[in-house]
């Protein structure tokens, strides 16, 4: 298991996270505070965990968690998330989750959205051959916006064949409670 320095930067990967004998790699980008990504990093120990999250309070919360936790497979870094994609290595990482990132519902707000195709255009050169980007929202308009986005990017197709089950996030739970539909959109990067 490859061990994590406490605080990695946006521009490099934790040491022994990269290379062709590197564990797989997934990032979270918005991991909030860190409750699905610590819960991944504990039911897969043979995968590398890392977390993108731009307000520094939910990094320290996360940070918290994964010290508690002992986790060497697990790290975060304070990044806006498209900052982030943009430092990350090429195909370095096996799956990108964006999870109920922010919808910027309003019409005059939605260039403030994460998922727009300067994003798409990052992730697809940061995922690795048959890597997946997870894309998950309660807001349908948005879920629509992204795959229409996504249809223009051919090496990113849709992929309806992913069984791993998945710990909620602190944000499904919530939205399974209130009864609230959520929308997934699973792209596979085609080489």
């Amino acid at each position: 298991m490859a061990q994590s320095p406490s605080e990695p930067s946006v521009d490099r990967l934790p040491a022994g996270w990269s290379g062709t004998e590197a564990p797989p790699l997934e990032i979270d980008v918005g991991c909030h505070k860190g409750l699905f990504l610590v819960e991944m990093a504990r039911l897969s120990p043979e995968r590398n965990f890392l977390g993108v999250e731009f307000q520094s309070e939910r990094v320290q919360r996360t940070r918290k968690k994964i010290q508690t936790s002992g986790l060497a497979n697990a790290a975060v870094v304070q990044a806006e998330g498209l900052e982030a994609m943009r430092g990350f290595p090429d195909h370095s990482a096996d799956v990108i989750h964006v999870l109920f990132p922010d919808p910027w519902p309003k019409r005059r707000h939605s260039l403030r959205r994460l998922v727009r195709s300067v994003f798409l255009e990052a992730s697809q050169r940061v995922l690795k051959p048959d890597g997946l980007l997870r894309l998950v929202t309660d807001d349908a308009d948005y879920a629509a916006a992204m795959q229409v986005t996504a249809a223009g990017y051919p090496a990113l197709r849709p992929f309806d064949f992913d069984q791993r089950a998945y710990p909620p996030t602190e944000f499904q739970k919530k939205f399974l409670a209130d009864g609230r539909p959520v929308h997934r959109v699973i792209l596979k990067k085609i080489t």
